[in-house]
């Protein structure tokens, strides 16, 4: 585990990768971008935030693949007729070649439509040579989506790779199969994976989506402890309600959430501060972001040290450095309310950190930094016990919330902010 270090106004380190993708080094000119001269526009309609290679828990690390065929499944929240994909090596020290990959729909759970498996081509090829702290964006696939649609993709890569740039605990069941089977129905022999590797972002042309909401946090907006291939963690259920009302249908979400990242400094993932411009900004075609993300510099530092302490000023401030960031880019940015943590691993949870987190929400609730607030804390808490999780909420670790828990937060958006 990593720790940055905090300058004046939290020096923050360069963006990886930058946004310049370096696509033409990596094969990808993105040529193909402005479509057929219609209203259709690309924008992001699935994505996941990534991180350098390693191991976050006992068990869950990162892995290298050679002669495999990667089957991952998404979840698409744009329509439209023609789909691209974002595949990243930017943790990577070497460049990263892939033999193929295709795109299909799912007829069930890794499970591909024959009928409408397509391959993936990079520059008018079907394989591509990533380098090294690069993302490489394909070419457009003729493939029409709708949201909601279950998309496979299949990567299959020839060459032994390094360990690969991953996004651990997607809660989605993904799988992992010996030879080229990218182009197969089903895989042959396969083992199930529960993190992502390589793959991004999924984008689609489309003239019908006309807003992106990015969600960006920790491991809370990532979906901890919601029911794995459920789709119930809060962004999920959000993406359910735009679309049952009429006016928010055309609303896409993105979610970056990322398990244990912190705001202020490197943790499990670069910080907050350093991947904002990058896994929001940079998402085609955003135009709002839910911020909610400081729990784990509170808690983390009961773990770390004391030298990891932060105070109630310094979120305030990285929190005020992302609405200014946003407002910027034209983006309208609202802030979360961070939610309860009592009993939380001990020591996670303290009455300093406690205080510390009671501080920033008083000042979450009255700011104008942002365009405006969700009171995720009122939507969860339990009112006899105000910092403690409604036990109908709670995971049983008094910090991440269960399906219910992630229903009542997407609940707590008011969907007004998109109208």
């Amino acid at each position: 585990m990593t720790y940055g270090t905090m300058g004046p106004r939290f020096n923050r380190r360069a963006t990886i990768g930058a946004l310049a993708l370096t696509l033409a080094a990596a094969g990808c000119d993105g040529g193909d971008d402005e479509g057929d001269g219609s209203d259709a526009r690309w924008v992001a309609a699935w994505g996941t935030s990534m991180m350098e290679p390693g191991e976050v828990l006992e068990g869950v690390k990162s892995r290298s693949f050679s002669d495999e065929t990667l089957r991952q499944t998404i979840t698409v929240t744009a329509s439209g007729d023609r789909v691209r994909l974002r595949i990243s090596n930017l943790f990577g020290s070497r460049p990263l070649v892939l033999a193929e990959v295709r795109v299909a729909k799912e007829l069930e759970p890794q499970v591909t439509a024959p009928e409408s498996e397509r391959p993936v081509h990079f520059a008018g090829k079907l394989d591509a040579t990533i380098p090294a702290a690069a993302e490489a964006l394909s070419d457009g696939v003729d493939l029409e989506v709708s949201p909601g649609d279950r998309l496979i993709v299949s990567i299959y890569a020839s060459e032994p790779s390094e360990l690969a740039t991953w996004h651990p605990f997607s809660f989605t069941t993904h799988a992992v199969a010996k030879g080229n089977q990218a182009a197969s129905q089903s895989l042959t022999g396969p083992s199930s994976l529960s993190s992502g590797f390589w793959l991004a972002g999924v984008d689609v042309e489309s003239a019908a989506t006309d807003r992106v909401v990015v969600t960006f946090g920790d491991s809370i907006t990532d979906g901890s402890n919601s029911t794995v291939d459920a789709r119930k963690s809060y962004p999920d259920r959000l993406f359910v309600r735009l679309q049952e009302d009429p006016e928010t249908r055309s609303v896409a979400v993105v979610n970056h959430g990322l398990g244990g990242n912190r705001l202020l400094r490197d943790s499990l993932g670069p910080s907050g501060l350093s991947r904002f411009e990058r896994d929001v900004l940079g998402t085609p075609g955003v135009t709002h972001a839910i911020v909610l993300i400081g729990i784990n510099d509170i808690g983390m530092p009961g773990f770390s040290g004391p030298s990891e302490k932060v105070t109630a000023d310094e979120l305030i401030d990285g929190l005020e450095s992302l609405a200014d960031e946003a407002r910027a880019k034209g983006v309208k940015a609202f802030v979360g309310t961070i939610m309860p943590f009592e009993d939380a691993f001990p020591p996670y949870y303290t009455i300093e950190g406690e205080e510390i987190r009671q501080a920033v929400n008083t000042w979450i609730r009255d700011n104008d930094a942002y365009d405006g607030v969700v009171d995720f804390e009122a939507a969860v808490r339990d009112p006899e016990h105000p910092t403690r999780v409604l036990a109908a909420f709670d995971s049983g670790d008094h910090l991440h919330p269960n399906d219910a828990g992630h229903q009542a937060m997407a609940d707590a958006v008011p969907l007004s902010i998109f109208k």
